[in-house]
């Protein structure tokens, strides 16, 4: 795995074994066909204008991933072991984070067509139960060519992550990482898995 880190936005790649993430873009679509998953519109009432995508919300128990190979362990344990090696890798480069009780157990996967995304400028930490979020996780589960957009970009910051498959990026949850995902063009779906670590 190699890391980066600019702007207390730290850049993960290969985080996953080969295969991992075309697994999990396989098991979206699956849980899809059996009813699991909401659009922003249905969920939220949100116009198409603002937000556009498809999500899924997984605490590890209410939505079932197959195996990602034979007498592997579970998938959501996997997927969270691979997301605990990068928050150790940034609480070294952020050492004060090391003396906070801070854990990640739901994951949002996300599938943003074309057209689609979250075009509005946001950032993850807010009132009531959203004032216990401290960092953002974002794993990118397919590659964009750069003519189809679909960028993570920060304002203040001045910065746009294309979409590289197996890439996790972790950021701050406040103001000071305001960010939107930009739209996708052509015939391609973005598809990512995201979430939040939490104070306890």
């Amino acid at each position: 795995m190699k890391f980066a880190c600019k702007d207390f936005i730290g850049v993960f790649s290969n985080v996953y074994p080969e295969g991992f993430c075309e697994h999990l873009i396989a098991e979206f679509e699956r849980n899809l066909t059996l009813g699991a998953g909401t659009d922003r519109q249905n969920g939220e009432g949100a116009h198409k204008h603002t937000k556009n995508d498809i999500q899924i919300f997984s605490n590890g128990k209410n939505i079932l991933f197959d195996d990602f190979k034979k007498d592997s362990a579970p998938t959501t344990d996997l997927f969270f072991r691979g997301l605990q090696n990068c928050f150790e890798l940034y609480t070294k480069e952020f050492s004060p984070l090391s003396d906070l009780k801070i854990n990640a157990n739901h994951m949002k996967m996300q599938k943003t067509s074309s057209g689609g995304g979250y075009h509005i400028w946001h950032f993850e930490q807010g009132n009531d139960e959203q004032a216990a979020r401290s960092l953002v996780y974002m794993l990118y589960l397919n590659s964009l060519p750069e003519e189809a957009n679909g960028e993570t970009e920060f304002l203040y910051q001045q910065r746009r992550i294309n979409p590289v498959e197996n890439t996790m990026i972790l950021w701050p949850a406040g103001f000071t990482h305001s960010h939107r995902g930009n739209p996708v063009y052509g015939d391609h779906s973005k598809y990512v898995v995201t979430g939040w670590f939490y104070n306890e």
